[in-house]
Parts: structure tokens; C-alpha cells; sequence
């Protein structure tokens, strides 16, 4: 069971697990964007791993759903497909919520 606090900018365990859900499916998409950029564009696993300077292999475990590929890696992927990744951070709408609730008269 989750506990208050005192921290308003927290939430409870369950939007917890929703927002990463969230990121998740999100980092997943923009993996599944760049590999249709790649596709598209008519280049091979192997065309990407030239440009990178790894193994097709390597190429190939990243384009995997499962993937976790680092920042820096996915910038680099992007570049040789001649892609640009926008990057955008903002204040989950939860949290606005519930300060407003807890500051609130």
C-alpha cells in the first residue's frame, strides 16, 4: 500500500508504473520509427552497421522490440539513416493535478 507524503511532486505506485509504461511504449515507437526511416530509405542492417562502425548483428539486436539501446547509440543510428529525433520533456499532468489539489484553499 502506498503511503502519503509530504512531497507532492510524488506519486503513487501505480501512475508510477503507468508513466513508465508510457515512456516505454514511446521508446519503442521511436525504435520502430527509425526502422522504418531505414527501410524506407532502402538501407540495410548492414548499410547501418558500416556507418556506425559495428556488426550487423549489433544493429540487428537494437532494432529488437526488447531493445534498450543508449541514448547516444539511438542519436548515432538516427544520423546514419538521416533521421532527426526531437526530444521534448514536460511535467506529467498528474502531478499538476495533485499539487494544485494539495496547495488548493
Amino acid at each position: 500500500m502506498a503511503t502519503k507524503t509530504s512531497w507532492p511532486h510524488l506519486s503513487t505506485s501505480e501512475t508510477i508504473r503507468q508513466r513508465a509504461k508510457s515512456l516505454s511504449q514511446s521508446h519503442r515507437q521511436m525504435i520502430s520509427d527509425l526502422v522504418g526511416i531505414r527501410i524506407e530509405r532502402g538501407m540495410t542492417q548492414e548499410d547501418v552497421a558500416l556507418m556506425l562502425g559495428v556488426t550487423r548483428q549489433r544493429v540487428s539486436r537494437m532494432e529488437q522490440y526488447d531493445s534498450n539501446p543508449r541514448l547516444e547509440t539511438i542519436r548515432r543510428y538516427a544520423n546514419a539513416v538521416g533521421a532527426r529525433i526531437e526530444s521534448r520533456v514536460t511535467i506529467d499532468e498528474w502531478h499538476e493535478n495533485q499539487h494544485e489539489a494539495t496547495t488548493a484553499p
